[in-house]
């Protein structure tokens, strides 16, 4: 079984503009988790497509494999997206990337130096904006992610 990051864009009804998001899903090959990938889309179905995918295999020096016995380990692999914005363009900016880390305060600094270099923040602060951050540590009920 393989884990995938795939980006997703589609049509929400009562929205302008094409939505998007990020879904973690496993499967054999990347056709095989199609299925699984439309019912996951929260807007129209008929809208919904891929805009790019990748195979998660090797993340900061660890292997990336599913098994289906929980793993003990010190690691885990995050997710982040973090959001910024350019003097020049009303819509935010947007970049995402896998980390392995220790804890979710690790993995957003790792972004924060990685991600969207030279754009502003509109908070005080003027750090990027975490605007999503988590473990992908469960990615179904009886699957698990171990690293080495």
């Amino acid at each position: 079984m393989q884990l995938f990051m795939v980006y997703l864009g589609g049509r929400i009804q009562g929205c302008h503009i094409e939505m998007h998001d990020v879904r973690f899903v496993v499967g054999e090959s990347i056709e095989h988790t199609y299925t699984k990938l439309k019912a996951q889309w929260v807007g129209d179905k008929s809208s919904v497509h891929m805009d790019s995918f990748m195979a998660v295999n090797h993340i900061d020096g660890f292997a990336v494999t599913v098994v289906d016995q929980p793993v003990a380990q010190a690691e885990q692999l995050y997710f982040v997206n973090l959001g910024a914005y350019r003097a020049d363009s009303l819509a935010e900016q947007h970049d995402f990337a896998l980390y392995v880390a220790r804890s979710s305060d690790e993995a957003k600094q790792r972004a924060k130096e990685h991600l969207l270099a030279g754009l502003s923040h509109i908070h005080k602060d003027d750090l990027h904006d975490v605007d999503d951050c988590f473990a992908i540590d469960l990615l179904d009920s009886q699957l698990h992610i171990k690293l080495t």
